[in-house]
């Protein structure tokens, strides 16, 4: 079984701080497509190789340099909820609101889709100046 290798109090200092966070549109993605029909989103982001071996590799591999990801109406949403200015709380309470869900619901719905457009790059979640 999975055990954390922090405590109690770590967590939640963590999940505080996750909170604040600011989810921030990456500038390299651009909206190329919305289906009105479907509610999906086509999203184009530009891959980063960083350092000069792997862009040896990308060039002799002839690696793309940009991916298409789909979203589907749910992460539409999702997407077009972050105004660069909200924090992660913020935008759970709008979404709790708007879709009739506690906290919890919410959070733990949109944390996957958070965690999944910082991953492709989308989103990048920044930290507020205090």
């Amino acid at each position: 079984m999975f055990e954390s290798k922090l405590t109690i109090q770590q967590q939640e200092y963590r999940f505080r701080e996750a909170l604040k966070a600011i989810p921030v549109k990456n500038t390299q993605a651009r909206v190329i497509e919305r289906d009105e029909v479907t509610g999906e989103l086509y999203i184009k982001v530009v891959l980063v190789y960083k350092g000069s071996i792997m862009n040896f590799f990308r060039r002799l591999l002839k690696a793309n340099t940009q991916k298409t990801y789909v979203l589907d109406a749910i992460g539409a949403q999702v997407y077009d909820m972050v105004d660069n200015k909200s924090t992660f709380e913020q935008l759970i309470d709008k979404f709790c609101e708007k879709e009739k869900l506690t906290f919890l619901e919410a959070r733990a719905l949109l944390g996957q889709y958070f965690q999944t457009l910082t991953r492709r790059g989308i989103i990048v979640p920044m930290l507020p100046h205090e």
